[in-house]
């Protein structure tokens, strides 16, 4: 049972080695889409399908380019914060951050036909930008208070690795010496344990209660940058397609730390730190059309294409160890991996109702499946192989779901008024987990958005404020058994929940020629 409950405390933090760094929640994180493009699109919850003369809709419906009459210039800088409140068994912990970002920016180039032209085609729209999918930055502690025998602690866990897989000191010393490599070699040379000549393990002495606590930082974003183009038939439909080409980068700090609440042994503190960083670029293709049968209604649809990505992971573990006459300190061996991930396909629907010139009301619903997601060799265009556990946890623990948004904006003269709310579906819809390697479930998305604006001949300023709320749960167990690291004395699943908070104020100023 014990070592049960040490490999509990293993998933609890995610250390499954370098092996398994690509996970459901990985494949999660690149595929679900928060509300992006300019202010006026974020101010309506960014519902825009069936919208269109936004240079937002290069990210979003390209047929909307159609319906351009002029050529335009946008840039959009904003400040963004995060607030994520984590809580339990009574424990609340807080951690916030703020940035200054550029969700977008963008030019289109149209050349529409003179009224005078009677050509059923009307035009050819241009453009070009860059969007911010997704902000990765966030932080949040939890931490704890062990006592008894039975409560496992990392000390235990590394020495439990060491006995596993059989090691002695000789081959500990060699794996010192040539380059640390394992986590139980890490923990060798942190002092954490010791192996005697007969190949017993003796843990660092330690009494009484011992304190857990774990930070996670993470930085980075999601960016995508489009190539589009649009035409008008008549001006009663409008059609469209962008090229897009997305860039990721994110970088995972966790440090963990146990603190021994005695002072009779040498033994005070250990932190450990697992850095994780990883870079990459996809593709992918967008096509869409808009209809206008009545000059008040607007129908649009857009499919996209998977982004096909290509991934480059760097990563290290460390261990210092404090005793009360010095520090001992063990590195392991810097490690990288490539691989390819493929996210799901899109496909969008939207309507917008035109109350003449008093504004509209748009609304879209979008599908996506997210267990369609696959991680692939970098090599291998096929799947299989080293992923196949995984691709099988995405494909079970990852649903089809119905994303949707509503939007609306209200005219007074040169002013608008903006409002909206999108829902992200649950990706994960309550599934059992009994073929992932991460037990961190996604909660439903919501957002609530707000805008105004002024409309001049030659200029524009928009402003939007957008509020995203996420109830997340880091559930940590051994599937089929109902003991966790915090689960000893009841049959209770506690989990660490985390309540997500982010706000984000945006400002587009865009200018006409």
């Amino acid at each position: 049972m014990k070592k049960t409950l040490l490999a509990s405390l293993a998933l609890l933090l995610g250390w499954g080695g370098t092996a398994f760094a690509q996970t459901e929640v990985d494949a999660l994180r690149y595929s679900q889409l928060g509300v992006s493009g300019t202010a006026r699109i974020q101010g309506m919850g960014g519902a825009q399908t069936a919208l269109g003369a936004d240079i937002s809709s290069l990210s979003g419906n390209p047929a909307g380019l159609g319906m351009f009459r002029r050529s335009e210039f946008t840039i959009s800088p904003g400040i963004q914060s995060v607030n994520n409140n984590t809580s339990i068994l009574g424990e609340r912990n807080t951690g916030s951050n703020s940035n200054f970002v550029f969700p977008q920016l963008g030019v289109v180039i149209s050349s529409r036909k003179g009224d005078s032209d009677a050509s059923d085609w009307r035009g050819v729209t241009f453009g070009i930008g860059f969007t911010r999918l997704n902000n990765f930055n966030e932080n949040y502690t939890s931490y704890r208070t062990q006592s008894g025998e039975l409560d496992p602690t990392i000390v235990e866990y590394f020495a439990d690795l060491a006995f596993q897989n059989n090691r002695t000191r000789a081959s500990l010393d060699q794996e010192y010496d040539a380059g640390i490599t394992t986590l139980e070699g890490l923990a060798y040379g942190g002092f954490l344990f010791d192996v005697d000549d007969d190949s017993v393990i003796y843990e660092v002495e330690r009494v009484g209660s011992i304190t857990q606590r774990e930070e996670i930082r993470r930085t980075g974003s999601q960016n995508q940058i489009d190539i589009g183009v649009g035409t008008s038939y008549k001006d009663r439909l409008y059609i469209g397609a962008s090229l897009g080409i997305v860039t990721a980068d994110f970088k995972e700090e966790k440090i963990y730390t146990e603190a021994e609440g005695d002072a009779s042994t040498p033994f005070t503190s250990l932190e450990y730190v697992d850095e994780f960083s990883t870079s990459g670029a996809g593709v992918n293709l967008k096509v869409g059309l808009i209809a206008r049968p009545i000059d008040a209604l607007r129908l649009g649809v857009s499919i996209q294409t998977p982004t096909a990505y290509t991934f480059d992971d760097d990563y290290q573990r460390r261990i210092a160890t404090t005793f009360n006459d010095g520090v001992e300190t063990a590195a392991e061996v810097p490690g990288q991996f490539s691989y390819r991930l493929v996210t799901p396909f899109r496909a969008t629907g939207g309507v917008a109702y035109f109350i003449g010139k008093y504004g509209f009301i748009t609304a879209d619903v979008e599908f996506v499946n997210y267990g369609s997601a696959k991680f692939r060799e970098d090599d291998d265009f096929s799947s299989g192989g080293f992923f196949d556990d995984i691709n099988d946890g995405i494909s079970d623990n990852n649903n089809s779901v119905v994303n949707y948004k509503i939007g609306a904006e209200a005219r007074y003269e040169v002013f608008r008024l903006r409002a909206g709310y999108a829902y992200n579906a649950d990706p994960e819809g309550g599934s059992s987990y009994d073929a992932g390697f991460i037990n961190y479930k996604y909660g439903p998305t919501q957002n609530y958005t707000f805008g105004a604006g002024i409309r001049l001949q030659n200029f524009y300023v928009d402003a939007a404020y957008v509020h995203t709320q996420q109830d997340s749960d880091y559930a940590p167990f051994v599937s089929g058994t109902d003991y966790s690291p915090y689960a000893l004395k009841s049959s209770g699943e506690p989990m660490l929940n985390i309540d997500k908070k982010q706000n984000s104020v945006v400002l587009t100023v865009g200018v006409n020629f």
